[in-house]
Formats: structure tokens, C-alpha cells, sequence
């Protein structure tokens, strides 16, 4: 019985000591976070400085590039959707009466693309003037939401090609019911 109270209290005594050692390493740990909160980072090399404006203007030329090739992309979706405006035009006459009301909708729809193609690519003439300012660059939230832009106008051009395509099917499946003999 003395030998069970022994072995309790040195138990009590083991678990005291731990948990006064865990809580003296907390208090250690809570103060050196406190110090190093209090201490201003060091300053980068001049190499460091040096490297980051590399990569910061290595960034810069990329995304030009990109931003360049979606306006090519861009207009070259005006331009298809401005052919194919033209080719229902041009086959308007020779089509059935309900097959040119199709062709009169389909070209109503190139008209509303070719517009939102343009309207699209005057944004990314304004994006494209953001992305060169130096400033932009040394704002990391403002370059974020830049790069969701791009993102953003990347899925408005891919929308835009895949319609302009599809309307182009629509056209020749048109094309293909004019009636023979009048073409």
C-alpha cells in the first residue's frame, strides 16, 4: 500500500514536471516569436535586389507576349465573324424562305460577335497599357487581380473562337440546302 502511494507520487511528480517543462518551452517559444516580430527582416543584397527585378521583368515580357498573341487571337475572330456576315449576305438570296430566316438570325449573332470581339480587344488594349506600368508590378494584390483579368479575357477569347466556329458549321450546313440549280 505505502509502495502504490510512493509510485502515485512519483507518477504526479513525473507528469508535473512535464507539463511544467512543455509550458517553460512554450513561453520560450512565444518570446523568440515576439523578438523576431519586433526585429525588421534583413535587407536583400544588391544581387538579391538585382535578381528579383530580372524575374519581375522576365514576368513582364512574358505576359506582353501573351496579351499580344490573345489580341491576334482576338481579331482574328473579328475578322472571321466579318467573312462569314459577308457569306450569309452574299447567300441570302439564293436560300429557301426558312432557311433565310436561319441565315438572317446566324447573321445577326456574327454581327453581335464581331462587336463583342472588338469591345473585348479595346480591353485588352487598356489591360495591356496596366500591365507596362512599373508600379503595377510592385503591387503583388493589384498584379493578382491583373493576372485573373488575363485569365478571364483568355476563356472570353477561347468562348469567342469556339462560336465563331460553330457558326461557320452552321453556314456551310446552309450552304448545302440552297437549292440546286441556283447556285
Amino acid at each position: 500500500m505505502v509502495i502504490n502511494l510512493i509510485e502515485e507520487g512519483i507518477t504526479m511528480l513525473r507528469k508535473t514536471i512535464v507539463t511544467a517543462a512543455i509550458a517553460g518551452l512554450a513561453a520560450i517559444g512565444v518570446a523568440s516569436a515576439q523578438q523576431r516580430g519586433q526585429q525588421p527582416p534583413p535587407k536583400p543584397t544588391q544581387q538579391q535586389q538585382q535578381q528579383q527585378t530580372a524575374q519581375q521583368q522576365q514576368q513582364q515580357q512574358q505576359q506582353t507576349v501573351q496579351m499580344q498573341q490573345m489580341m491576334q487571337r482576338m481579331d482574328g475572330v473579328a475578322t472571321r465573324a466579318q467573312q462569314l456576315s459577308q457569306t450569309l449576305n452574299q447567300q441570302m438570296g439564293r436560300l429557301r424562305d426558312r432557311d433565310r430566316d436561319q441565315a438572317r438570325l446566324l447573321l445577326q449573332l456574327c454581327e453581335s460577335v464581331d462587336a463583342q470581339a472588338r469591345d473585348t480587344r479595346r480591353s485588352m488594349d487598356r489591360i495591356h497599357l496596366m500591365l507596362r506600368d512599373p508600379a503595377l508590378s510592385q503591387d503583388p494584390d493589384m498584379q493578382r487581380d491583373m493576372d485573373r483579368l488575363r485569365d478571364r479575357l483568355h476563356s472570353v477569347t477561347d468562348g469567342l473562337e469556339d462560336m465563331v466556329q460553330t457558326m461557320e458549321q452552321m453556314q456551310k450546313r446552309l450552304q448545302t440546302r440552297v437549292p440546286t440549280g441556283e447556285v
